[in-house]
């Protein structure tokens, strides 16, 4: 299923980049929910942002020495005079500095922890990825569900507005209603050419999330109205996400990151020696060899300002870590919630609100066409069977986007987009 899944997330790159891959897709390409995920993160807006350095941090250990600063190479000349004995003089000192502590280790340490960081960064951003993207899928869903419902609304209303012409005409009815079927009809058109423009803004999101360019034609395709009815243990959702979710895998990490950070530079700035040699040929021809060790002298603690400064960057991540523990299970336990409190929403509006109202709609119609009713009973049950028709669809797309938030808060819709 996996590779099938992901042999439709390529063909449909190869479709959405244009001739230079392909031939232009004639119709708009079929975007699924698990395309969408899989598109998200693999090439959503903040994946290649948050790779970036992998390439340069995996080359760090590899350039992780012991030695802070280069040997320096010291040459002197000169003419000794007024000795019995004048002459050229050279001298050639080379001096090398050790670090007393454990530069190189250090170093190495920081290394691993940049790289944990960013590998963590970039599931996060894949995390994100998909997580935007799917929710861009289901918002283009809702863009389409809504247009069709008013272009149904406005055939509605120019049926309305048939019969009513016959009606004056025939004098039956009074001129009033004429002007208010039309004036429905035409702001039945204006709701149309709204939603419209929601789907073009839908779209124009659901592209740049799975990372399609910005002329590729696209279409959300699947079931708004249908959802994962499983139950939730919320205990459960909470310790996953405490070992699955990037983000606070990330807040860990960087925490991690900051520590090694303060303890380079603790070792970087602190003491170290001084060893080294000299050769000097005096102008009497007579020539010295020397070697020397330089000891620091502990008046005080170089690297204090930088490694306490460093530390403050610690303390902060580590806050982080706990403000991220914090979040998480706050979206968990409200995603919990909008879980739940949107289907009950949803199933008061399907089994209640929209019978009542197409009945409602139908009968008032009906007795509009035999001469029973009047315009206005017709109309207003009209309106209400489209807001509730409308409700309903926004309320399917929350509780789409409640499973989302779910899954995204739990780090699950990661492993639904790349398992």
């Amino acid at each position: 299923m996996r590779w099938f899944l992901l042999s439709r997330a390529f063909l449909s790159l190869l479709c959405l980049a244009g001739p230079a891959f392909a031939e232009p897709a004639r119709e708009p390409q079929p975007i699924t929910r698990e395309i969408a995920l899989i598109l998200g993160a693999m090439r959503g807006p903040g994946v290649a942002l948050a790779a970036a350095p992998r390439g340069v941090v995996s080359t760090l250990a590899e350039r992780a020495t012991a030695l802070v600063r280069p040997p320096v190479l010291t040459l002197g000349a000169g003419y000794r005079a007024g000795a019995l004995t004048p002459g050229a003089e050279l001298s050639v000192s080379l001096a090398q500095e050790v670090p007393l502590k454990r530069v190189g280790g250090a170093r190495s340490e920081l290394a691993k922890s940049l790289a944990r960081s960013v590998d963590t960064d970039k599931r996060r951003a894949e995390l994100e990825g998909a997580s935007r993207a799917a929710v861009a899928w289901t918002d283009a869903l809702l863009a389409q569900e809504v247009l069709r419902l008013r272009e149904e609304g406005r055939a509605q209303a120019e049926a309305i507005l048939k019969i009513t012409l016959s009606r004056v005409a025939a004098g039956v009815a009074p001129p009033h209603e004429l002007a208010l079927a039309r004036g429905e009809a035409a702001a039945a058109l204006a709701g149309v050419l709204d939603a419209e423009g929601m789907q073009v803004e839908a779209l124009a999101e659901l592209r740049f999330s799975i990372g399609a360019p910005a002329t590729a034609s696209v279409a959300a395709t699947g079931e708004l109205y249908d959802s994962d009815e499983h139950i939730i243990d919320e205990e459960g959702a909470v310790r996953a996400a405490a070992t699955r979710n990037p983000t606070l895998q990330l807040a860990t990490a960087r925490a991690e990151q900051a520590s090694r950070e303060a303890e380079l530079t603790a070792a970087t700035l602190g003491p170290s020696l001084s060893l080294g040699a000299t050769y000097v040929r005096e102008g009497t021809g007579d020539k010295v060899l020397l070697g020397f060790v330089g000891f620091p002298i502990p008046l005080f603690d170089p690297a204090g300002f930088e490694t306490a400064r460093q530390r403050a960057s610690q303390k902060t991540a580590e806050s982080q870590v706990e403000l991220t523990r914090a979040e998480a299970a706050r979206d968990i336990r409200l995603a919990l919630h909008d879980r739940h409190h949107f289907r009950e929403v949803r199933e008061a509006l399907q089994h209640g609100a929209l019978a009542a109202f197409s009945d409602a709609y139908r009968l008032a119609q009906t007795q509009y066409e035999v001469g029973t009713a009047e315009i206005g009973t017709v109309i207003l049950a009209r309106q209400r069977l489209l807001g509730v028709q409308e409700q309903l669809a926004e309320v399917a797309a929350r509780v789409q986007r409640a499973d989302i938030a779910l899954a995204r808060a739990t780090g699950s819709l990661l492993d639904e987009a790349t398992r």
